[in-house]
């Protein structure tokens, strides 16, 4: 009996090392794995072109261009949340799928905020700069502000966010929150204040961006969202880099417009050795990696296969981000 031909997926910008676990789950179904990490579209191109599905991860961009290129191209799988790097457009055009991990570093991320918001809340990068000049006292602290009497706004109100404010109340803190697609009574039976966005910006004493990166939000905070915020406030991102004008935010620290900033995202990734903002003292920069847990890790990768063998199986994922592609395909019946 002659062999069946091996079945290609991709996997692109992953950042895992060995990929036992996507062998394990996706060998069963004869499938061979081919990898690179995306950033020479040409030799994305070649690496790819017998893959019906990709695997990616958050550094490759996969656009229109790449896509005519991949004509057995049937679905595209993120590793992640965020599907800001894929040309959802072309893709529903071609009738491919496009799927995501929506419910995975739930618990890591708002934990990675909180820790950024604390870290700030009692000037930690502070005390430890003074003690290691030789200062031991609380001076340069002053004021220090205790979570009962600080305001945090959350910029986005889903999954991650409502998880941040629960842990933020138990610490006391007061949580407001904008969101134009989450109803106010279902924010405030989650705990948060809902409240207009100028009024988040003007009032809180720390702001925590929760918002995914479209065309809508790119440079959300800009230099207008920054002159609002008030000059003891600051700002954390820990959700994409792209939300915040990183040039009108190194004025604003620049001139101590603001009092500082986390940030676990950047636009430009890795952080680049001649970006302005690595003069800035009042900055707390960690390398994107508030989604990370050895637990979330590997329920990452099982749960963006389970979509890859949905698709290889004649089914549409069960995360689908562009459900407009079922109009240009179909699909077998139950699409679980």
């Amino acid at each position: 009996m002659a062999k069946s031909s091996p079945r290609f997926v991709a996997v692109l910008g992953a950042r895992f090392g060995a990929l036992n676990i996507e062998k394990k789950l996706l060998a069963p179904l004869g499938v061979r794995l081919v990898e690179g990490d995306g950033s020479n579209e040409e030799e994305t191109a070649v690496l790819c072109r017998e893959a019906e599905i990709i695997l990616c991860g958050g550094a490759p961009e996969i656009r229109a261009a790449l896509m005519h290129k991949l004509p057995r191209l049937r679905a595209i799988v993120r590793y992640g949340i965020g599907v800001d790097t894929i040309d959802l457009s072309e893709a529903t055009r071609r009738g491919i799928f496009v799927a995501n991990v929506p419910d995975y570093c739930i618990e890591e991320v708002a934990t990675h905020a909180l820790a950024l918001v604390l870290s700030w809340a009692r000037k930690l990068p502070v005390a430890t700069k003074k003690t290691e000049d030789g200062d031991w006292e609380v001076a340069p602290l002053v004021p220090l502000q205790s979570p009962r009497d600080s305001i945090l706004g959350l910029i986005g109100f889903g999954r991650i966010a409502q998880t941040l404010a629960r842990n933020a109340r138990a610490l006391g803190f007061q949580v407001w929150a904008v969101d134009p697609y989450v109803e106010r009574k279902t924010v405030a039976a989650k705990g948060a204040k809902p409240v207009a966005l100028t009024q988040l910006l003007r009032g809180s004493d720390f702001i925590s961006l929760h918002a995914p990166l479209t065309s809508k939000t790119h440079h959300l905070i800009d230099a207008k969202a920054l002159a609002l915020m008030k000059p003891t406030s600051y700002l954390i991102n820990t959700s994409r880099g792209g939300l915040v004008d990183e040039g009108a935010l190194f004025a604003a620290l620049k001139q101590g417009r603001i009092a500082g900033a986390a940030l676990d995202v950047l636009e430009d990734e890795p952080w680049p050795l001649d970006s302005p903002l690595r003069s800035i003292e009042h900055l707390i920069v960690t390398p994107h990696c508030a989604w990370y847990t050895e637990r979330s890790k590997d329920e990452l990768r099982r749960k963006a296969c389970a979509e890859v063998i949905r698709v290889l199986r004649g089914k549409a994922p069960k995360n689908l981000v562009n459900p407009e592609v079922l109009k240009h395909r179909i699909v077998a019946k139950g699409n679980g």
